[in-house]
């Protein structure tokens, strides 16, 4: 079944939210106040009212991840004119299969759309596979950020003239 990387529709709004529930299930156990962490993470699709929320689909929706432009909503981790890659998400039973890097390639591109002079992530070294994933791409450590519910996070950035190259390594992936 062919993978679709399309923009998100209303109609997508539960099954958005239960694919990023289901991404972060592994890291239970690992946060603090795991209930209310949990509840942020199912609000996934409210990013999209503000920001480009790209779905992955094969059968269904099977990943998501949201790119926010220049001048949109954000915490001040991150300067109001650089672009945001948040809640790279894909179903566990969907793993392995070039969704990520298919998601990353087009947050990406839409990063290079809006001219932003650099896109910056945060995550943390317990996600091991999206972390490798952004460093062998072309992101680069910038600092360190406090912990998020007791769990160590940094924040990633990579400048706009390294965005092609990144979406070259993406493509032979």
């Amino acid at each position: 079944m062919e993978l679709i990387i399309r923009d998100y529709g209303n109609a997508d709004r539960d099954k958005v939210n239960r694919v990023a529930l289901a991404a972060f299930d592994q890291y239970e156990g690992q946060y603090e106040d795991w209930t209310s962490f949990q509840e942020g993470i199912g609000r996934m699709a409210d990013l999209a009212g503000a920001a480009d929320l790209i779905v992955a689909e094969r059968g269904g929706v099977v990943g998501a991840v949201v790119h926010v432009g220049p001048g949109g909503p954000r915490g001040a981790l991150f300067p109001a004119h650089w672009s945001l890659i948040r809640m790279l998400v894909v179903a566990p039973s969907a793993r392995g299969q070039g969704i990520a890097t298919r998601l990353m390639e087009a947050a990406l591109e839409r990063a290079l759309q809006a001219q932003a002079p650099v896109v910056g992530l945060h995550t943390s070294p317990i996600m091991e596979a999206a972390l490798a994933m952004y460093l062998r791409i072309g992101f680069v450590p910038d600092c360190a950020l406090p912990p998020i519910r007791g769990v160590p996070y940094g924040r990633y950035v990579m400048e706009r003239e390294a965005i092609p190259a990144a979406l070259g390594r993406l493509r032979r992936a």
